[in-house]
Parts: structure tokens; sequence; C-alpha cells
């Protein structure tokens, strides 16, 4: 699965095909993701039903793309490789294109661990449809330059308003993402709870919230606003209008095939620099 539009996409899947047909590898590609990839034999599949066919999923883009993969994988539990085509950070991807035929052995062989990363789930008042998210969602503004009050409940009981931009509901996978760089904490993708970050709060005693997985946050926006999840637009909400955010019952099921811990990413990737008396530990 990927991202069709990303530069690199097409040589860099295609030449993967290549290897995988040589050692005569079963593989199943996305037709969403088929525009420019023109090869015999290559057994296409509705986005949907991807992971239905296959044991490991590649997801060949970027973050964005990675996070759109773990929307139609993660009912099927299967593990998602994340592979970056650049030019963007990859923070969640685990491999460059360049890594790929290196480690193509280690992948055939699953010799790599997986991650468990919690999701969230939302409903909003009225619809019956339920929405999942790695990163986050977020209720926000439809206009710019233009603060309103955001009302706050955790289980049902009211915590407080906040006059801002917007609220932010993520995930510890999240914690890196939107949330940073509102200024929540960052969390490691191991703990189990659930950070709600005001965006722009117009008082500085709005601070950010980490509560526990088991609860449930809902947000009320006292005029129009507009739902994300993981950065996609997905509906825009009435005044007065709510939306519920709890953890999933499912899971994304990231590959680590490196070997690199949450911290080793934050240095390599946020270019935090160890401390020098790092160097003597053992």
């Amino acid at each position: 699965m990927g991202n069709p539009t990303k530069e690199r996409f097409v040589p860099v899947v295609s030449e993967f095909i290549k290897l995988l047909c040589a050692r005569k590898v079963r593989f199943v590609l996305d037709q969403d993701g088929n525009k420019g990839v023109d090869l015999p034999a290559i057994d296409l599949r509705p986005h949907g039903e991807v992971a239905a066919h296959a044991d490991l999923i590649l997801s060949f883009g970027g973050d964005g793309t990675l996070l759109n993969t773990a929307a139609a994988v993660a009912q099927h539990r299967k593990p998602i490789l994340g592979i970056n085509l650049g030019p963007g950070l990859g923070y969640l991807t685990e491999l460059l294109s360049s890594e790929l035929n290196d480690r193509l052995d280690q992948i055939l062989a699953g010799d790599f661990r997986v991650e468990e990363r919690m999701m969230l789930e939302a409903q909003t008042a009225g619809d019956p449809r339920t929405f999942l998210a790695l990163n986050d969602f977020v209720l926000g503004q439809t206009t710019v330059s233009r603060t309103q009050v955001f009302e706050v409940f955790i289980d049902d009981t009211p915590l407080t308003s906040y006059r801002a931009d917007g609220l932010i509901v993520a995930t510890p996978t999240g914690s890196t993402a939107y949330s940073l760089s509102a200024g929540g904490p960052l969390i490691e993708p191991s703990l189990n709870a659930i950070i709600v970050t005001p965006i722009c709060p117009h008082t500085l005693t709005m601070r950010p919230l980490a509560i526990a997985d088991t609860r449930r946050t809902t947000l009320r926006a006292k005029g129009d606003a507009v739902l994300t999840a993981d950065g996609s637009h997905l509906l825009k909400m009435r005044p007065g209008q709510s939306v519920t955010v709890k953890r999933a019952s499912c899971t994304t099921r990231l590959v680590n095939i490196t070997g690199n811990d949450f911290y080793h990413v934050l240095r390599a990737k946020l270019n935090w620099g160890a401390a020098p008396e790092a160097s003597h530990l053992t």
C-alpha cells in the first residue's frame, strides 16, 4: 500500500515488486496505488481488502501514508512496515527506501519485532459511524484568527471550557505529532494514556492533560467546528454537537526491524542530543 503521488513511489515499488517476483513471493497491491506501476501479474485488491489477503503490509510513503494505512488495516490486526519515500521526516516509518533491498531477507524471514500501538475511536452525536485514529482527533475552527469556546467532559463529568483555536485528543504515538507542536507532552508509546491538548488557549493556566486510557473524553464546540482524524477531514460539526473519543478496541501493529527504541528515534529524528555523560553508562 502507499501514496502514488510521491515522486519516488513508482520506481521504488516497481523495483521491489520485481525482487518479489524473482523470489516467487506472493503479494497483493492496493489498486488505489496502481497509478503508474505497470508490471505483469500484479494482483490488485481494493484499498479496504488488501489486509485480508496479506500477512504483512508494506506502506510506501511517509507518516501521512502510514496513518492512512493504519486505518485500513487495524481491524485485520496485520503488522505494518513503513517505508519512507522522503523528503519528509518520516517519524513513524521504519526504513528508508534505500534500505529496503538489504532488509528483504530479514523481512521475508519474519525477523522483526511487532509493537502494539493503541488507537482512538470517535463518535459524534446523531451519527452511528465510528472513526479511527492512530495519532489524534482534532476538533478545530472553521475560521482563522478567531478563538471560540470548547467544552470538555471526562466520563460525562465537566472538566473545563477552553477558549482556544481547537482541541487535540491524542494517543502516546500521536504525542510526537500535532499535540507536540501545540505544547503537549512526549509520552512513551508503550504507556496507556490519552492526551488532551488545547491549541493556542487564551488562558495561560489552561495546560495539556494526560488521562487514563479507560476514560471517555467528550468535546463540544460552542460554534461551528470541524473534526479531523490523523489530519484528514471527517465532517463539519454543528454548534453544540458533541464528539466522544475513547480508546479503540483495535490497535495498530508496527514493525520494528531496526531494533531502535523510542529514545533513539527522538535523538535521530527530533535532533535530541544525548547527554555528555551518557557515553559513560553501560
